[in-house]
This record gives C-alpha cells, structure tokens and sequence, in this order.
C-alpha cells in the first residue's frame, strides 16, 4: 500500500494520531498526575498500624469486619502475601467485592506491591459506596522492609480454587 510505504520513513511521533504503545512512558506523567490528584482522597495505613490491627487479638487474627484484599497480579501473590490476605486481582475487584467484603461499612485494606494500585482500588471501592477503605502506604514492598511476616505460597492461585 502506497500510504504504509510513504509512512515507513516518518517517525511515528511525528504522524498526529498515531500513539506509540511501545514507549508508554511518555503517558507515566499523565499516571503520576492522576495518583497525586487522587490520593488526598484516600486513607492510607502504615505497615506498623495494619500490623498493630492484625494482631490486637494475639491468636485469632483481625477482627470480623477487617478485611485485607491483595489487588496485585496473580503470579505476585504466588511468590508470597500478607497474613490474613484475601486475593482478588485488581482487574476483578468492583465484580467480586460484594462476595468478599458485603457490609460496605467495615474496614478494608488494599495493598498492591509499592501503593499506586492500591490507590487506584480504594478510589473505585470509594466511589461504589464502601466507607473505611485504606491503601497500604508503600505496600507489601514497605511491608516486606520492614520485617513484617508474610506467608509464602506453596500451591499457586490456580492450584487453590476451586472451579
């Protein structure tokens, strides 16, 4: 075709409508933009208070209506997790939310690997009415940093449900 040949020597940042999905760092500033008008709205909890809360009953874990949801990708939550975590990937939270935590009254805590997602989740949980929603500030990375336990998988996600 005539056009994809007259084309093949223009850069592609040149041709207006073109978008080059190879290089998305040029948008990493429109994300980082989006994050920073964002988290103001949104309650973030400290590895220390979150430990603090897992364990205030010594032996029985967190209370019933603490409920700490992993948002990140399946593969990290196969290497290893948070004790007392729930998966659901981000990409299915709002569909399975109601299954998990049904009281939108109680406390949630998301966390992801370094808190941009975990934002990004407790927004939408916000906006879909839930009322306590907190992010993991630095998430399970500040977790780990700090020499809190985690619990390694020995069965993968998959292996673990059920179908």
């Amino acid at each position: 075709m005539l056009s994809q040949r007259l084309l093949r020597n223009v850069p592609l940042r040149q041709i207006s409508g073109i978008r080059q999905f190879s290089h998305s760092a040029v948008s990493y500033g429109l994300f980082k933009d989006y994050l920073a008008t964002i988290r103001p709205t949104i309650k973030e909890i400290t590895p220390q208070q979150l430990d603090k809360k897992l364990t205030q009953t010594p032996g029985q874990g967190p209370p019933a209506n603490l409920h700490l949801l992993d948002v990140r990708e399946t593969y990290e939550w196969n290497e290893e997790h948070i004790p007392y975590a729930v998966y659901t990937g981000r990409g299915a939270l709002e569909r399975d939310i109601e299954g998990i935590v049904s009281d939108p009254n109680d406390e949630v805590v998301l966390y992801c690997a370094g808190g941009n997602r975990s934002i990004l989740a407790a927004e939408a949980l916000q906006k879909m009415g839930y009322k306590n929603v907190f992010s993991l500030d630095g998430g399970i990375g500040r977790w780990k940093k700090e020499g809190y336990p985690l619990n390694q998988n020995y069965n993968t996600y998959s292996e673990m449900v059920k179908y």
